[in-house]
């Protein structure tokens, strides 16, 4: 008995674990899959690590703030020909020669340069996150389109089967006819060439599928397995009211536009840093050396030093007026790339609300010629074998029938990807799908 039972218990622990391992995966949604891929996807890899680049040269520029303090030391043999040694010696004499020196350096005054160049850099960092943020909307509509792509992609092929499966049934019906006599072989070459369309038109359906999934994977860098249909209550519920609240939105909020408003801020502080040249520059410091046999004299030879010191350049071959002539340049460019990107961003926003537009009005044609091409193919069949329709009517019907529901198919995912052209034209995507953005595209304001 003691036997059975631990039996019992080997075969139930197996069967467990066989049903641990049997547990079907768990589908992957549109949010899951986007989070992933702004986390491994180049492009988006390149602009986070920019955003950080960025953050050292501000730390750079910050630094000027503090204190300078340097070490400086040496030893070696120095001959020395001068007065003290001619007096010494009648000549040259020759000691072992070394130095140390401790100089503590800070800044009262340089014409505003830091200030500024902490503004300049300071702008340059939000432009970065901007960008951060602008690509990551770009990255995550690229997704969105790969990922439903390969849903279209698999209805398409479906529809490609079922058409396959009808010409065949349609063969073997005809075929029967004609070896019965009632029909001539003519309707059999007729209905097995079209057959043969149909195999083509599946072949190409399994060839633009793999397509699909070859450009999922570049794009996620993973293979589409057990993915969950788009779940688009939210996106639908975010799309604004009109044309115009849409372009409002987005000049407000798409990234591109921030970031070039925070170039031209980084600019107009370049400027601004550029006059503190024609400036004095006013320091104070702190020094102490302790040396030993210098320029010939045997001994020690050390100081302590405080000192206020001014640096005022005079002239330098003009290279200070140029260097306000260009960045007064800079400006310029920075508020033509803002216009630049205000008008895309208005164009792309007008761009994506037609395309939703007019796929919806659509759509509702197509779902009729649908329906119709449908009733149409099934009077003709029964008409066909009434004898009042011929083999080739009841063919081409069912093609167009195929064609008819293929179009409508691509046009529901296409009004389905509108949805997301439309968010991602105002800088919203991610905002509606719940996913943060990457830590990189945050502002810290001080």
């Amino acid at each position: 008995m003691i036997e059975d039972s631990s039996m019992s218990k080997k075969q139930i622990g197996a069967l467990l674990l066989v049903g641990i391992f049997l547990q079907p995966a768990q589908a992957d949604t549109l949010p899951e899959v986007i989070k992933r891929t702004l986390n491994n996807n180049p492009d988006v890899l390149i602009t986070t690590n920019t955003r950080l680049a960025v953050d050292q040269a501000l730390r750079q520029a910050r630094a000027n703030y503090l204190p300078s303090i340097e070490l400086n030391g040496g030893y070696g043999r120095e001959k020395s020909d001068n007065p003290t040694t001619q007096a010494q010696t009648g000549g040259d004499r020759s000691l072992n020669r070394s130095e140390l020196s401790l100089t503590v350096s800070q800044t009262l005054f340089d014409g505003f340069s830091t200030r500024y160049a902490v503004e300049n850099q300071s702008a340059q960092v939000e432009s970065a996150a901007h960008r951060v943020a602008d690509v990551s909307e770009i990255i995550a509509l690229r997704t969105t389109e790969v990922y439903i792509d390969v849903f279209r992609r698999k209805e398409l092929l479906e529809l490609a089967k079922d058409n396959l499966v009808t010409h065949q049934k349609t063969l073997d019906q005809v075929r029967e006819v004609v070896e019965s006599g009632a029909r001539g072989k003519a309707d059999l070459q007729q209905t097995e060439s079209r057959l043969a369309l149909a195999n083509s038109n599946l072949i190409n359906a399994q060839g633009n599928l793999r397509d699909a999934e070859a450009s999922y994977k570049r794009v996620t860098d993973e293979l589409p397995k057990n993915l969950e249909k788009v779940n688009t209550d939210a996106v639908r519920q975010a799309i604004p009211r009109s044309i115009e609240a849409l372009i409002d939105l987005a000049l407000q909020n798409h990234p591109s536009i921030l970031s070039a408003q925070a170039d031209l801020a980084a600019a107009e502080a370049a400027y601004q840093q550029s006059g503190a040249n024609y400036m004095p520059h006013v320091y104070v410091e702190l020094g102490a050396s302790k040396n030993e046999n210098l320029d010939g004299v045997e001994g020690d030879n050390d100081d302590l030093s405080a000192m206020l010191k001014m640096r005022y350049n005079l002239y330098k071959g003009g290279a200070d007026s140029a260097k306000r002539a260009e960045t007064a340049k800079r400006i310029d460019v920075a508020k033509e790339t803002l216009r630049r990107n205000q008008r895309i961003v208005e164009e792309n926003a007008k761009l994506a609300w037609n395309s939703m537009i007019t796929i919806r009005e659509r759509l509702q044609y197509i779902q009729q010629h649908v329906d119709a091409t449908s009733l149409v193919l099934s009077s003709y069949r029964e008409q066909f074998k009434l004898g009042q329709r011929s083999l080739l009517d009841v063919l081409d019907s069912e093609n167009e029938l195929f064609s008819a529901r293929s179009t409508l198919t691509a046009g529901q995912y296409t009004e389905l990807l509108s949805l997301f052209n439309v968010l991602e034209s105002s800088g919203m995507l991610l905002q509606t799908l719940s996913i943060p953005r990457p830590t990189e595209a945050a502002i810290q304001k001080d």
